[in-house]
């Protein structure tokens, strides 16, 4: 289901509203909105600092908005922008009680939204099934299996737009990669736990509030969005696998500070989107087996008979 490319540009509007609750957008979230928004084809030619520093009105962007699925997309968007790193500032929390006003979002949809980001994730939360294995090639072996397999995962995930709720596989994909890193640290013999393997993602740009906010509004752009999403939510959750194998492999090696993780994780990035391509067909094959479980899925969530952490654990079974 997509939205029409003005109330893609509205509503990504609407999340510099929020990042300027409180008069002003602050580096590190410029910068993390920034990435996040790089790329995308409707901004294609906008200076990216200007369109995040120009004053917005908020009123006249909702207005914009016209189909139940935007603006349901958007308030979700905005929830995450504003919670999903953690702290929603009172400025943040007064936008976003605005913006449920001009959306016109009721109660109901409001508490889902909010109880999906402030339960425990249903698979990164669990004691890896993998032991430490020492030899190294095996090792390796499993580690591309696994990051393969939850990079196919991703790619479905990042296509599919949940109606009213799309924002449930986005922080499904976020899920598989914390759960990718804790299963790689459990075969180099190392124990990872939540808060650690948020703190790697959030070194790549990934997991954070923008980066959730953007990918969750992208995936609606029409003919476009679903493409993206697959791709960049697999090259993603292929590059924390490469990243993560090295970063373990060389556990303690002072070369390994963020700025070199970074730029190991762009250039596996790249190698990640390569891949995609070689994968396209047992991708569609996945989307294809699992559509119809999804969507069941995705109308148990809706309906409140299964929580996110239910959602993110019986999807990744798939």
């Amino acid at each position: 289901m997509a939205i029409s490319e003005q109330e893609a540009a509205a509503s990504l509007h609407v999340l510099v509203a929020v990042a300027q609750a409180d008069g002003t957008i602050h580096d590190d979230e410029k910068q993390a909105l920034a990435a996040a928004l790089a790329g995308i084809e409707i901004l294609e030619g906008v200076d990216i600092e200007q369109f995040l520093t120009e004053k917005v009105d908020l009123a006249q962007e909702v207005s914009l908005l016209v189909s139940d699925e935007a603006r349901e997309a958007t308030y979700s968007s905005a929830y995450s922008l504003a919670h999903a790193d953690g702290a929603c500032s009172s400025d943040e929390q007064a936008v976003l009680d605005r913006l449920k006003g001009l959306l016109k979002i009721d109660d109901a949809r409001a508490a889902q939204v909010r109880s999906i980001f402030h339960e425990e994730s249903g698979i990164s939360e669990k004691k890896s099934a993998y032991d430490k294995i020492s030899d190294p090639v095996e090792r390796e072996s499993v580690v591309r299996s696994q990051t393969l397999k939850d990079s196919v995962m991703s790619a479905v995930f990042g296509a599919f737009p949940f109606p009213g709720l799309a924002i449930a596989t986005d922080l499904a994909v976020v899920a598989i990669q914390r759960s990718l890193i804790r299963d790689i640290g459990a075969l180099w013999g190392q124990q990872v736990d939540k808060s650690s393997a948020k703190k790697l993602l959030a070194t790549f740009g990934l997991g954070t509030g923008a980066r959730i906010a953007v990918n969750n509004l992208v995936k609606f752009i029409p003919g476009w969005g679903s493409l993206v999403g697959a791709t960049t939510s697999f090259a993603s959750t292929y590059a924390v696998g490469v990243v993560m194998h090295t970063y373990f492999e060389r556990a303690g090696d002072r070369a390994l500070d963020p700025d070199a993780l970074k730029a190991a994780f762009e250039a596996a990035q790249q190698e990640g989107k390569e891949t995609y391509k070689a994968k396209k067909a047992e991708i569609d094959a996945k989307e294809h087996a699992t559509k119809a479980k999804l969507e069941e899925l995705g109308a148990e969530l809706k309906g409140g008979r299964i929580s996110q952490a239910e959602f993110e654990e019986r999807a990744s079974r798939m």
